[in-house]
């Protein structure tokens, strides 16, 4: 059901303007309109000040300061119950930032710096390794420097024109090497007298060559000595980053549930000042309007007497036809109900005042679910997975739908004792039977099918009788002829069926018929000119809604079926384990689909087949403006 909200409207001057802003956090149960939506209140829009524009922007760069912090220290987000809030919150926020930003900055920068070496450190070491089987022992004498060259394929001819030119440099007293260290480059090493340092750099600098630059923190030396300091860097790197994410840890546990505290309190600060833009002014008051809960109203004057006393004017509005289209949404209903207001919401908020219809599809949807799996082994198996799952989330849509599948697996036990159903067939070999439907049996398909069919015309009939209650209370011609239309022909085809089966005498059929052709005649109406060809159309369409409900029937046989042939698959597999591991395999496939398609073709025979008879939505969502400590 929907709860009763209020519009209300509330005046004062403007130096209580940020008293009453904080009043209404406090409070939580305000949802502020924009006051150009109302045109019930009158005032100009209030303008903020640049001190307040500054303040909001300096208010979200602390806030997104904060937030970078806690995405950096890996820390809780959540506000801790137990952590207590200072009066100068804000101040000791700003603080707070500055004293720990430099650290966490500087520790993530060493990190990522860390990280980057590490990655780019066995490139090195390829290269490197390819150059150990050249190296020529001139590398180790006393004076003397190398300098590794590497040059692609396509200029290969390079590297002899430059090793001529070292020789001619060092009059022979270098020494040249060369190795392949891939498919597409090739390494030269030169080893010459450390005099010739300048003129040998000149030369390569002119050939704009491409050297084998390492990394500094490698030192300097021969390809050989140079890979064991890398081997050494390789390994005391995590060492290095352990250490650096254990300082983080620290820092994290001694300044997460601050900075939790500190960024829902910025939040609060922001949102106060969003808000204000919903406001509107004279020269020396302020007014806003919004909605309340019936039930909080009195909550509201109280704390804003309390706390302004009597400068600010709290006055309830008329609830017009106009406002009531624009009131928010609360959906309110008890507690096993609750988890399908999830499942009406993926579909809409219904229009404030009109029919919740949380409870209707509470009660049907789990039997359209049993009826459906109507399996004792698929039940007890889907209620334990849900149940395991749903402990997982604590709220939200996930829990909900958890536990709707919950509700509709009890259904299912219930309907597989009517049904006699084990795992398919399975309960049979231990005695069980049905004691209402057989579905495995031929003799019951019919029976099933009539069944599923009269629950069809029952649901839709109760959707027809909500429509026509709903119209009466809109004033709604069209949606009156409409919807009473079809429920005046659904009752004459009712009639007419009731005489063709002998239940009802054959001179019912003279008003059954003439039912029918009065509801397409309502139905047509609705509908202007197009109505003589769209009403039988709309009529025809609304059996088809009826018959939509063999799916219960069909989805249900399909199961069963499937259950029966892992069943003899197991018999006729020749060999027990591979039977078994057959039959086990069919039946984790059936369960996939016994939780799955029921959950979806219920959820379908309500949205499509039952709501679209009734159902009024396009409502708002109710957004209390509160804090968030």
């Amino acid at each position: 059901m929907n709860l009763e909200m209020i519009p209300v409207q509330i005046m004062g001057l403007k130096t209580d303007l940020q008293a009453v802003v904080h009043s209404l956090r406090q409070v939580g149960c305000m949802h502020i309109e924009e006051l150009t939506d109302l045109p019930e209140v009158s005032a100009r829009p209030l303008t903020l000040d640049r001190d307040t524009i500054r303040q909001q922007e300096e208010l979200s760069l602390l806030a997104a300061r904060i937030g970078g912090l806690l995405d950096a220290l890996g820390g809780s987000k959540q506000i801790p119950e137990t952590f207590p809030v200072g009066n100068n919150v804000l101040l000791e926020a700003r603080a707070g930032v500055d004293e720990l930003m430099p650290a966490v900055k500087a520790h993530s920068s060493q990190r990522e710096r860390l990280e980057s070496e590490l990655a780019s450190l066995p490139r090195y070491e390829a290269t490197l390794r390819k150059l150990l089987p050249i190296i020529p022992a001139s590398v180790r004498e006393a004076g003397n420097r190398s300098v590794g060259i590497l040059v692609s394929r396509e200029h290969m001819a390079i590297l002899d024109a430059i090793g001529k030119r070292v020789l001619d440099l060092t009059l022979g007293r270098a020494e040249v090497v060369a190795s392949d260290v891939d498919i597409s480059t090739r390494a030269m090493l030169i080893v010459f007298p450390e005099k010739y340092t300048n003129q040998i750099e000149a030369l390569l600098g002119r050939e704009d060559i491409s050297r084998l630059r390492l990394p500094s923190e490698l030192g300097e030396g021969s390809p050989d000595v140079i890979l064991a300091a890398l081997y050494r860097r390789m390994a005391s790197i995590p060492e290095q980053i352990k250490e650096i994410n254990r300082e983080l840890a620290m820092l994290s546990a001694q300044w997460r549930e601050k900075l939790a505290v500190w960024r829902a309190a910025l939040q609060d600060e922001i949102e106060t000042s969003r808000v204000l833009p919903k406001f509107g002014e004279t020269e020396l008051t302020f007014v806003l309007a919004g909605w309340v809960p019936a039930k909080e109203f009195e909550k509201v004057e109280k704390v804003l007497h309390e706390n302004i006393g009597d400068a600010v004017y709290v006055q309830k509005l008329k609830m017009t036809p106009e406002m009531k289209k624009r009131a928010p949404v609360v959906l309110q209903n008890p507690g096993l109900t609750r988890p399908f207001e999830s499942l009406v919401k993926i579909l809409a908020l219904p229009r404030y005042g009109h029919i919740d219809p949380t409870q209707l599809m509470a009660f049907f949807l789990p039997i359209f679910f049993g009826m459906i799996l109507g399996d004792v082994g698929y039940g007890i198996l889907v209620l334990a997975l849900s149940l395991g799952v749903s402990r997982r989330f604590k709220s939200g849509v996930t829990r909900d739908i958890l536990l709707v599948l919950a509700m509709g697996a009890v259904w299912s036990i219930l309907f597989g004792f009517l049904f006699g159903e084990f795992f398919g067939t399975l309960g049979e070999h231990f005695g069980m039977r049905a004691l209402w439907f057989d579905r495995a049996s031929s003799e019951h398909v019919m029976g099933l099918l009539l069944m599923t069919v009269a629950i069809g015309a029952v649901h839709i009939t109760l959707g027809l009788v909500l429509g026509v209650w709903e119209a009466i209370k809109d004033r709604s011609r069209n949606h009156l002829l409409e919807r009473g239309g079809m429920l005046v022909g659904l009752i004459g085809l009712f009639f007419i069926v009731g005489v063709l089966v002998d239940f009802l005498p054959q001179g019912f059929m003279s008003v059954s018929v003439a039912l029918v052709i009065v509801g397409i005649v309502l139905l047509g109406a609705s509908m202007g000119y197009l109505g003589i060809v769209m009403g039988p159309i709309e009529f025809i369409t609304l059996i088809g809604n009826v018959l939509s409900y063999l799916r219960i029937a069909a989805i249900g046989l399909a199961s069963v079926y499937l259950a029966k042939v892992a069943n003899e698959m197991a018999g006729i597999a020749g060999n027990v384990v591979v039977g078994a591991i057959l039959a086990i395999l069919i039946h984790a496939l059936n369960l996939v689909l016994g939780m799955f398609s029921p959950t979806i073709h219920s959820l379908r025979l309500h949205y499509v087949e039952f709501f679209r008879k009734f159902y009024e939505s396009g409502g708002r969502p109710y957004e209390p403006f509160k804090s968030h400590l």
